[in-house]
């Protein structure tokens, strides 16, 4: 009896897994935070519904950008900094907090959960873990001082000192996290459309932020690897000793923003009400900064109501797709994307497998890409259904460009967000949530049902299915 019931209590603790963990306290912390934003003391007139600050809270906490209310007159300075603080914490992203649960909680990391976090980040060995949290710390913290120089910089003409310094500070924490948030009024950008440094910083910032905390640190230490060696420094060595994650990333985040630029500044050039009326050279900074936006920042400089339906069309293909994996950033992520393509391409090939750079790509991980841009895009469809019954006064293509914005966690609308009901904030909620959490849960999930499985997979005969 004894040995029962230390056994059943042993199996209760086990039920709790370390990533339904984590996903509660993602879920702790918007709470917490939603009902210290509809605290009096943090508001400067009269308290918005607790929707609304609920709204505010997850869109924060998923580094959305999304909002409807204007945070610059609905909150004062105790009411910023607590959503100044949900973005911070949004922004170190799921795995990071995953990571700093077990070292914090001094948990023991079982073998089942090193496999998974071996899998999920595509190391040999978790001995590099210490250094990974060490490098997001220096690396958010570097990122994010320069960047809050160079807001207050920016921002010195218009403001006193101290509020120079504290909007300095509190838009490089929304810049690098890809929040999209602003303390700038309802226009977001629109109306520094025209100042260089701000574009500058904020697609740096967009950037830096969406590349991926591990690609940063493949890099920093190929190149200190490289530095060592007795031979002449070469660049080109570096890019060759990057990790195939490393390369895929840095292939697909240039093409998506060039792509972009180029898409946009053609949909949009005689379009008087966004980049028509700009110079040649400010349209093709304009359309950077819109297709760089969308990877996940939800920040504007042109009017995203005013865009024509073919240019949002594009840009909920680019929120979809979003950042890189283990970043700031949401979506389904570039990587996810580039092995569905992949996969797509060897298909109409004929190959059994996916190559890529002179590498196989294994058959799990392809299906695992495949599986979260299906659920993915699932997700959207059924958002896009549910809001179009509930919220029948909008056009179809202001419906998707915010159901795309919040499932990728981006927080460009195209002026939707306000004028919601009850309904369809709550469906905007869930697809945050689901944009920030869902991608790397399911990661997680199927690393952890394939190694469950694998040693009692039951192999079954052949036999063929017609196809289309």
């Amino acid at each position: 009896m004894i040995h029962t019931s230390v056994a059943t209590s042993h199996k209760k603790k086990q039920i709790m897994s370390p990533t339904k963990l984590v996903a509660l306290s993602f879920l702790a912390v918007i709470f917490v935070g939603s009902i210290l934003l509809t605290m009096p003391f943090a508001n400067k007139g009269a308290v918005k519904p607790y929707i609304d600050n609920l709204f505010v809270s997850v869109s924060a906490v998923c580094v959305t950008g999304l909002t409807p209310i204007t945070l610059i007159d609905t909150y004062n300075v105790f009411g910023q900094i607590v959503v100044m603080i949900l973005i911070q914490i949004g922004g170190l992203g799921f795995l990071t907090f995953l990571y700093l649960f077990y070292f914090m909680t001094r948990r023991q990391i079982s073998l089942a959960n090193k496999m998974v976090f071996q899998e999920a980040l595509n190391q040999d060995n978790l001995q590099r873990l210490p250094r990974i949290l060490k490098t997001i710390v220096i690396y958010t913290g570097v990122v994010e001082g320069i960047a809050a120089i160079l807001w207050g910089i920016a921002l010195a003409p218009q403001y006193n000192l101290p509020k120079t310094i504290y909007y300095g500070i509190w838009h490089a924490v929304s810049g690098f996290c890809n929040a999209g948030f602003d303390l700038l009024g309802s226009n977001s950008l629109i109306h520094y459309q025209n100042n260089f440094l701000i574009n500058f910083v904020v697609c740096a910032e967009i950037i830096l932020g969406g590349l991926g905390f591990l690609v940063v640190l493949d890099i920093l230490d190929k190149i200190k690897r490289e530095r060592s060696h007795d031979c002449r420094f070469s660049f080109k060595r570096v890019i060759h000793s990057l990790s195939l994650h490393s390369k895929l990333v840095l292939i697909m985040t240039p093409t998506l923003l060039i792509g972009g630029t180029i898409l946009f500044f053609i949909f949009e050039f005689n379009n008087p009400k966004t980049i028509g009326h700009m110079s040649l050279g400010w349209k093709l900074g304009a359309s950077f900064f819109q297709s760089t936006t969308t990877r996940t920042a939800g920040f504007a400089t042109v009017s995203m109501y005013d865009l024509r339906s073919v240019t949002k069309m594009l840009m909920c293909i680019l929120m979809f797709i979003g950042g890189s994996p283990a970043s700031t950033a949401g979506g389904i992520k570039t990587v996810t994307f580039a092995l569905v393509v992949l996969m797509l391409i060897a298909v109409y090939k004929g190959r059994e497998e996916v190559t890529v750079l002179g590498r196989r790509v294994k058959k799990r991980i392809v299906l695992r890409a495949f599986s979260v841009f299906a659920l993915g895009l699932t997700a959207c469809v059924l958002g896009v259904m549910v809001l179009s019954i509930s919220e029948p006064h909008l056009q179809l293509a202001n419906i998707m460009m915010e159901v795309f914005s919040a499932f990728g966690t981006v927080g460009l609308s195209a002026s939707v967000t306000p004028t919601l009901s009850v309904i369809g904030k709550i469906v905007i909620m869930i697809l945050m949530y689901t944009g920030r959490i869902g991608p790397v849960s399911l990661i997680l999930l199927f690393t952890r049902k394939s190694q469950n499985r694998a040693s009692k997979e039951i192999r079954y005969p052949d036999e063929d299915v017609i196809v289309g």
